[in-house]
């Protein structure tokens, strides 16, 4: 692991003057102390890296099987780890351990699967052409950069990190600032199990540090998660070298309630489709698009069940809303309902800060649960990606209004549509402008089903055969007149 891990006084609150400018600081947001500081790595470290990730590359390609055994290796090891690599992604970036667990499990399910599945998804193609025989064959390209966010820490680097492995890929990662004790997990457990010397490497880095790797001309291809204006960034940079790069970015994604809907359904689908790890995730529905007729009893069901939900210690078992992120977070979404009440949306639940009783003071990025009525599709909070626990909910005339409002949007990540009728699911989840659809659910990832968007959601799937796809030449082979068999000796 390159980091020099410095544990700090943990009494210590985080100020931006006393984090010296080679060191990140990491920061508990339920809390508000400091978790850790570590040392960010040096260019000439990322250049020695890069080029033994290459060497590593060399040999790890040849034998999948070895491939596979590890990766099965690491997803027990991942298991009897869950509770305690559970309990640091919750210290480091606030969601709930019950989610956190969940994130785990997610996790070896992944793994897993394509341990199972790698070999019949690279499997040799036998085309018919002109040619005596014709092959396609799937082939690794090389040292993959992995830039990783924090809200699903052990998940993001973990969908890409598995098929790409499983294909013969190295891999350095670079985690968020937020969870980077998450990411050096990920490489300690591929150590325990005596995964070959870097194969899967963790670095600890900002954007600076970030540019260095990706530049490394032993690094073949990119894959980033993260927000629109550094994806493009990062896009920009890796393509002017003529680099693959696969990106997964923001979404402002529409929940359309259909005037045929369950509505007791679609209300409970709605609050564990925004508040889902306190909003924060890119497939979180984030605009509530309901047909006039049913949008009192709707409303009125959401902001029952919304007013259920227990915020507080994200480690306790009784809590379903920890806090958000950072103060940052905190400040943008409260900013947010602010400005959306001036430009005249109504607050039906929520709408304020809370603060956790700690010797006296208020400490803590938390924020109530909040829905709002009279959104128009104009306002910010239905245009730009509310990161955090918003739901505003926009009332339609018809059906056809909601699918127009739905694709008028940047974004093209997922939709949900509600409704109980067959024919008109079909016809509406085509004419939607996503990557993902899904009907009377909210949008999950799924290891078996592609992951990805449109727009300035990004490009490139994940998951799936589709995803490790795009981490692999894809190679056709012709073989013309008649070949003799001998006995070849490389």
């Amino acid at each position: 692991m390159i980091s020099n891990n410095v544990p700090l006084k943990k009494n210590n609150i985080t100020k931006s003057n006393e984090k010296p400018s080679n060191t990140i600081v990491t920061v508990n947001p339920a809390t508000e102390e400091i978790i850790k500081e570590y040392r960010l790595i040096s260019k000439e470290e990322i250049t020695t890296l890069a080029n033994k990730s290459k060497k590593a590359f060399k040999e790890w390609k040849k034998d999948y099987r070895k491939r596979s055994g590890f990766l099965y290796a690491f997803a027990n090891e991942f298991k009897k780890e869950k509770e305690r690599l559970a309990r640091i992604a919750t210290s480091e970036m606030g969601k709930t351990v019950k989610e956190a667990r969940s994130e785990i499990d997610k996790c070896i399910w992944a793994v897993e699967y394509f341990a199972d599945n790698g070999g019949v998804f690279l499997h040799d193609e036998v085309i018919n052409t002109d040619a005596r025989k014709s092959i396609v064959t799937f082939e690794p390209l090389g040292v993959i950069a992995s830039l990783m966010p924090w809200n699903f820490p052990y998940w993001q680097a973990l969908r890409f990190a598995a098929p790409s492995l499983i294909a013969g890929n190295t891999i350095i990662l670079k985690p968020s600032s937020v969870t980077m004790q998450c990411g050096l997990e990920i490489e300690r457990i591929f150590e325990k199990i005596g995964l070959p010397d870097n194969v899967f490497k963790t670095v600890i880095a900002s954007s600076v540090e970030a540019e260095y790797l990706i530049d490394s001309d032993d690094v073949s291809a990119v894959t980033f998660t993260g927000s629109v204006p550094v994806g493009a960034k990062v896009a920009k940079h890796a393509t002017a070298q003529l680099k693959k790069i696969v990106l997964e970015l923001g979404g402002s994604d529409p929940f359309i309630v259909c005037e045929d809907a369950d509505i007791d359904k679609a209300s409970s689908g709605a609050v564990k489709g925004r508040f889902i790890n306190c909003g924060q995730s890119c497939i979180a529905s984030k605009r509530f698009i309901v047909v006039k007729n049913v949008a009192s009893q709707f409303i009125e069901k959401f902001a029952e069940k919304t007013e259920k939900l227990r915020i507080g210690d994200p480690l306790s078992e009784e809590t379903d809303i920890g806090p958000l992120v950072n103060s940052s977070a905190l400040e943008n979404i409260d900013e947010m309902v602010k400005r959306s009440l001036k430009e005249g949306a109504e607050l039906v639940t929520g709408g304020q800060r809370l603060g956790k009783k700690n010797d006296g003071n208020e400490k803590g990025y938390f924020y109530k649960p909040t829905i709002l009525k009279n959104v128009t599709p104009k306002m910010e909070v239905a245009r730009e990606e509310t990161f955090g626990p918003i739901a505003p909910v926009i009332v339609v005339e018809d059906e056809q209004e909601a699918l127009e409002i739905a694709n008028d949007t940047q974004f093209g990540l997922g939709a949900s549509i509600w409704t109980q009728n067959l024919g008109k699911a079909e016809k509406y989840s085509k004419l939607l402008q996503a990557g993902i659809v899904t009907v009377n659910n909210v949008v999950v990832s799924d290891p078996r089903v592609p992951f990805g968007g449109i727009k300035n959601s990004g490009f490139g799937r994940e998951l799936s055969k589709h995803g490790m796809f795009e981490f692999v030449n894809i190679k056709s082979i012709r073989f013309y007149d008649q070949l003799i068999h001998h006995h070849y000796v490389e």
